[in-house]
């Protein structure tokens, strides 16, 4: 039941993401290192202190539109053509501007030791990520990047092992259900080609659920470092 269900997930996102790759105007792949902290707050409103972030793995593909192409619309006839004719300074920041939607695997895992008992978490994650942001060219091919970022994460698999006993995270809610995360992103792209560009990227997120009282509370705060390769069509 649990396969078919993330198969399903896999299918939508799929879907998703291929509708949008086909209409951007670049598509990225991207492969890195994410660093999970496990921001946790005890029932009685004190955070664990005894919970350390652990290494996983991120892949990402991800489709790039400009937001709106300032250059077909200079070039055409219309009130708009006019306007960002007689106004170059706004054209050249809304050409500037990009979104992106793409597929995220996220590996979160965390480390503590309470008690002198050790544990561990181990989880991967998939979904969908959103960014918004800006684009902007520097000298020898160089350009640089920043985007504000959603994220839309479902754990497919978790294990927690305390001792030498594992435990099936799916069967918790703090866990099992879908996470949204919101951050930030930088990138330094170098263009080899017309075509193809080189890019290292850093981002950070986390969810924000709020601390109740008599209640105890998990966000999580994955940060990435990442290198990727543009393809322009």
């Amino acid at each position: 039941m649990k396969i078919r269900y993330v198969l399903r997930v896999l299918y939508c996102c799929l879907i998703c993401l291929i509708s949008f790759v086909a209409w951007g105007q670049q598509f990225a792949f991207e492969f890195g290192s994410t660093l999970s902290r496990f921001d946790y707050t005890l029932a009685n409103g004190s955070k664990a202190d005894y919970l350390i972030p652990s290494a996983g793995l991120g892949f990402g593909i991800h489709g790039i539109q400009t937001l709106l192409d300032t250059s077909t619309i200079s070039a055409s006839s219309g009130k708009k053509s006019i306007y960002f004719n007689q106004h170059p300074l706004v054209r050249k920041i809304v050409s500037a501007l990009r979104y992106e939607l793409g597929f995220e695997y996220l590996q979160m895992n965390a480390l503590g030791n309470q008690q002198k008992i050790s544990f561990s978490y181990q989880t991967d994650f998939i979904g969908l990520q959103g960014a918004l942001g800006a684009h902007i060219s520097m000298l020898r091919g160089f350009s640089i990047s920043g985007n504000l970022v959603v994220l839309g994460q479902k754990m497919i698999q978790g294990n927690q092992l305390i001792a030498n006993q594992y435990y099936n995270l799916q069967e918790n809610d703090q866990f099992r259900g879908i996470q949204v995360l919101l951050g930030y992103r930088a990138e330094i792209i170098k263009k080899l080609n017309d075509k193809i560009s080189l890019y290292g990227a850093f981002q950070e997120s986390q969810t924000y659920h709020s601390a109740e009282l008599g209640t105890s509370t998990l966000n999580f705060c994955p940060r990435q470092i990442l290198i990727g390769l543009r393809l322009s069509k």
